[in-house]
Parts: C-alpha cells; sequence; structure tokens
C-alpha cells in the first residue's frame, strides 16, 4: 500500500537524521547514546535523495529550486567556519540537481555534442561528490531514483545491490561484524527502501512553513547538538 506523502517522508528522514546527529555529536561527549541511533539514522539521506529527484520533477522552477539549496550549503559552509560543523548535505543535493538538470538537458536535446558535453559534465559532477558528505553515495542514489524513477522493481532491485556493497566486499574477512555493524553501517540505507516504495505520489501537507522546515530544521538542529555536545 502506498500511504506516505513527501510531507510524512520528509518527517521520517528528519527524526531519522536527528537521532544520527544525536549519536554522532552527543554521543562523542562520552554520553552513552545507543548505535541503533546511528543505524536509524542511515534511512535518512536516501529518502532526501529520493524526494530531491521527486522534487526535480514536479518543481515550477527548476533554477529556485536549485538556488534554494546552493544558498543553504554556501550558509553551512559559513557556520562550517564559525563553529566547525562539517556536515553539508545541501552541498551533496545541489550537486544532484545539477547533475539532473545536465541529464534533463542532454536527453532533450539531438545534438551528439551534448551527448558527449553532458557526459564529461556528469563526470565532472561526479569526481565533486566525493568532496561532499554524500559521497559516492549521493551521486548513486540519484542515478538510480532518476532512471528508474518508473521501474520501482528494477529501481528496488539496483538500489539494494548498491546500497549493500559494503557488506559483499566484507563477505569473508574476518573482522566482518566489527565492519559492518560498528565501523561502516552505510549499507544500512537499504532499509529505507520499504518507506520509498510506499511512497504515493502526493505532497501532502503544504505551507509556507513545510516548504522551508527542512533548510531551517538542518543547521538548526546541527547548531544546538554540536553546542549541547561541548558543554557536556
Amino acid at each position: 500500500m502506498k500511504k506516505l506523502n513527501s510531507f510524512t517522508l520528509k518527517i521520517i528522514a528528519m527524526i531519522t537524521m536527528l537521532l544520527d546527529h544525536v549519536y554522532t555529536y552527543i554521543g562523542q561527549s562520552g554520553i552513552d547514546v545507543p548505535i541503533w541511533f546511528g543505524y536509524l539514522g542511515k534511512i535518512a539521506a536516501p529518502i532526501f535523495f529520493y524526494l530531491i529527484v521527486e522534487g526535480f520533477f514536479h518543481t515550477k522552477s527548476k533554477v529556485k529550486y536549485l538556488s534554494r539549496l546552493a544558498s543553504f550549503g554556501v550558509v553551512m559552509i559559513g557556520i562550517d567556519k564559525i563553529i566547525g560543523i562539517h556536515n553539508n548535505i545541501f552541498l551533496s543535493l545541489t550537486l544532484s540537481v545539477i547533475m539532473l538538470m545536465v541529464i534533463d538537458y542532454a536527453k532533450k536535446s539531438k545534438k551528439s555534442y551534448i551527448y558527449i558535453l553532458a557526459t564529461l559534465a556528469v563526470v565532472a559532477i561526479g569526481a565533486a561528490y566525493m568532496f561532499t558528505e554524500a559521497s559516492m553515495f549521493g551521486l548513486g542514489m540519484t542515478l538510480i531514483f532518476y532512471f528508474f524513477r518508473d521501474k520501482k522493481i528494477i529501481m528496488a532491485i539496483v538500489y539494494c545491490l548498491f546500497s549493500l556493497m559494503p557488506v559483499f566486499t566484507c563477505i569473508g574477512i574476518p573482522d566482518a561484524y566489527q565492519q559492518l555493524f560498528l565501523s561502516d553501517y552505510q549499507w544500512m540505507m537499504v532499509f529505507a527502501l520499504p518507506l520509498i516504495l510506499m511512497y504515493n505520489g502526493k505532497l501532502g501537507l503544504k505551507n509556507t512553513i513545510t516548504k522551508w522546515m527542512f533548510y531551517i530544521f538542518y543547521p538548526a538542529h546541527l547548531i544546538a547538538l554540536a553546542l549541547i555536545g561541548r558543554l557536556l
């Protein structure tokens, strides 16, 4: 049953992201925060990237859409310079929208040189992803959600394989448990898939607050957690 709209998915992603950052910022201060906060946090980014792709198709102005993300990306850079918060999902999401705009333009063009330039641009953007918070995972998720948007079964299979790559590379190694459950559990983003597949294509609650809540919540909660972590 497809019962989740965009607003509901966004709330789920924000809550799980908050848990992840509580584990990151408060846990580092010596407070015993359960690691499953971090596990749950891994479903946040896939939902955000999925909604970015959906937003790309539904927005009235792709330029304004891109401008909002880029502007808050710059804000986060400023915050990082002031209080040392390195998280900046906005930069990754900005690159996603730029890449989708390039691909979309190339698909509409019938000129071969445009395809070549677009391919080079996507490669360059892909390289730029490596210097952002989402890294290769942001790049992969964006491409998967875009190209298989109307082919949900294929999307699910490809997404699972992509998410579980760290698991495949750990098969047979002595410290597999340490790697997969204590050190690098990014593969748990695979558990975002059921929620994504429950998306009903509807926006849900829409007003000025819901439009801007993520843009405001993201820096606000990071600043609050970073300061709390330093005070503890």
